[in-house]
């Protein structure tokens, strides 16, 4: 029964890719269909459940902004660790305490405790009043290793600071750390006084880049100690740096191989020091904030850490440093540990702060970073967007677009190329009075996404036939804003009641085709002559006009189910545009894994193809 239930989780988290159409009828997984064990052989079920509840507890991590089914979720998982008792497996503590978490509590295998412990040394909250700089403190003890044998500190300065500014770096290092071996990269060699008089442990590589991931891999292999203080761009160094409490964490939480601490800049500003990411549909997204903490430590459960870290200098050697990126070494290390080494864990302990200096990064630094993992748009946790790739009006990006491909969603810059293609189209159109209107695939983007399809091939519009000449004379202001145009078909005359009919425009910009087909009538221009204003749809923040009612225009057109999603029927091997669709799943996905796999979406909704958190 219990290797049933087991199967049953794994269903119901394959229920999300299920096609629509089959979500709709009772799930019902086959015994053993991807799982067997021999159930005399207890210790590897207890195994395998313990990881399935590991798997399930990172996937309600997921779901934190989904109220429903995040409660839902956790109470499958409190029932999985029922299970996993009844067999005999180590009891889950509090079921409200992650079974995750649970995992990453201190290790007790732990051959030799490096530093001392620590505990709440006040009988009441009033100890360490009214500053509060005492609180928990170090126990005595005779079994310990000193720090300067367990943590070597990289370290590189701000150029922008006086050299006076760099040695009270330094002063602060002997101050509280004497003998720390340090490892400073720096353009230009330290002055042998310098090291003499502070009495340092210091050995100083000259490097041109101290941003590149050359001179950071230098650094590292200089490491002999169980632990290593990166430190980039520090601008003081006081007790607020606590290299003990760093070590205490890595060393009793096997799984944690990094373990920073909050940052301040020269202004003041003080920040956590926290942030995760997830990478959806080519962008990468930054989120301030953490899902969980690990008991008993104080610190939270972060993807990426802005400031300076400690971590283990044997698992991150054996995981390493890209040499070759000039830029975002950092970054690319915790995107690797969080999409390649999820068991390992990476936290920030707030109440360890260090002093740094905070710069401007202009987009074009994260260039070879964004190349290398295929990202093309990033938004930052403050709602900073930068874009790569193929986003138009950029310097640092390509000229075409940077795919279409089956099977993925477009890329976020080639959805905004191609929805400014149609804004710009639609404002000229209505600056000279010529009467167009959003139809077929680029009607239904309006109104299901407010923006074109993530899958979308081209753009369609209409045009009134009498004003095809009109609309032939915008040639060159379409030429000025970098389009090209081609006059496919003119229009032919008449309708029985005198009316021009036909005609076909297109034009091209960023690799993107707007084909305007003229109509011999438009709804917008039977709303103007009624005296009412032509509707407007919501189009990538702007509105243009579109059909006297949009939505229902979309579902005639298409058909039953327009709110299930279907790809473009190119990429479905239809016939034509009039061939019947069968909306609610996706083709399979050409790369597994990417980021922009459609087949890893619900094949419904929106908020999946959106900036926005869902709430």
């Amino acid at each position: 029964m219990c290797i049933v239930l087991a199967v049953q989780f794994s269903s119901q988290i394959k229920l999300i890719k299920t096609p629509l159409e089959k979500q709709r009828t009772v799930y019902e997984p086959t015994a053993g269909e991807h799982y067997t064990v021999d159930v005399k052989d207890s210790p590897k079920l207890v195994s395998d459940l313990k990881r399935l509840a590991i798997d399930l507890d990172e996937i309600q991590r997921i779901l934190i902004n989904f109220a429903t089914p995040y409660r839902r979720l956790r109470k499958h998982i409190e029932f999985l660790h029922d299970i996993i008792k009844s067999v005999g497996g180590e009891t889950p503590k509090e079921n409200k305490t992650s079974f995750l978490v649970r995992s990453l509590s201190s290790d007790s295998s732990a051959p030799k405790q490096e530093v001392c412990p620590e505990k709440f040394m006040g009988k009441n909250q009033r100890y360490g009043y009214p500053f509060y700089r005492t609180g928990f403190g170090r126990v005595n003890c005779t079994e310990f290793v000193p720090i300067n044998q367990l943590v070597t500190m990289l370290v590189t300065l701000p150029e922008e600071r006086s050299t006076e500014k760099q040695q009270q770096v330094f002063q602060g290092i002997a101050k509280y750390y004497p003998n720390l071996p340090i490892v400073l990269a720096s353009k230009e060699k330290l002055s042998k006084d310098m090291v003499t008089k502070l009495k340092l442990n210091l050995k100083n590589i000259v490097s041109s880049d101290l941003m590149h991931g050359e001179t950071w891999s230098k650094l590292l292999q200089e490491v002999t100690t169980p632990y290593v203080l990166f430190a980039p761009d520090i601008t003081h160094f006081t007790d607020d740096v606590n290299l003990e409490r760093l070590v205490r964490v890595l060393s009793n939480n096997k799984e944690t191989i990094i373990a920073g601490g909050s940052y301040k800049n020269l202004r003041g500003e003080w920040e956590r020091g926290c942030l995760q990411v997830i990478f959806r549909s080519w962008t990468a997204f930054f989120r301030g904030g953490y899902y969980r903490s690990i008991p008993d430590t104080d610190c939270i459960v972060c993807d990426v850490l802005p400031g300076p870290f400690m971590a283990k200098a044997e698992g991150l050697k054996q995981i390493g440093i890209d040499e070759k990126l000039p830029f975002g070494v950092f970054q690319d290390l915790f995107w690797r540990l969080k999409l390649k080494h999820p068991d390992k864990v990476v936290v920030t302990c707030p109440d360890v702060m260090f002093d740094t200096y905070v710069r401007e990064i202009p987009d074009p630094k994260y260039v070879a970073l964004t190349q290398k993992w295929n990202v093309k748009k990033w938004v930052e946790s403050d709602g900073r967007v930068r874009w790569y790739g193929c986003r138009r009006g950029y310097s640092h990006t390509n000229p075409k677009p940077c795919g279409n491909r089956k099977g993925l969603t477009l890329p976020p810059c080639d959805m905004e190329n191609l929805a400014d293609a149609i804004k710009f189209t639609m404002k000229a159109c209505e600056d000279v009075g010529v009467y167009c209107e959003l139809q077929e695939g680029s009607n239904m983007g309006a109104v299901k996404f407010q923006n074109v399809l993530p899958w979308e091939l081209d753009a369609d519009i209409r045009f009134l036939s009498e004003n095809y000449t009109a609309l032939r004379n915008l040639r060159s202001r379409f030429e000025a804003a970098g389009f090209r145009s081609s006059d496919e078909e003119g229009t032919k005359c008449c309708t029985d009641d005198g009316r021009k009919t036909n005609g076909i425009i297109l034009v091209y910009r960023n690799g993107w085709k707007v084909e305007l087909y003229g109509k011999y009538m438009l709804e917008s221009e039977l709303l103007v002559a009624s005296g009412q204003r032509p509707t407007k749809v919501k189009l990538s923040g702007e509105w243009v006009t579109a059909m006297r009612n949009p939505g229902l225009n979309a579902r005639n057109r298409y058909g039953p189910n327009i709110y299930w999603h279907s790809q473009h029927y190119l990429h479905l091997g239809l016939s034509d545009g009039w061939a019947k669709y069968n909306p609610g799943s996706f083709t399979k996905c050409p790369e597994p894994g990417h980021s922009a796999c459609l087949d890893q979406f619900p094949a419904e909704g929106d908020f999946q193809f959106t900036d926005y958190p869902p709430v």
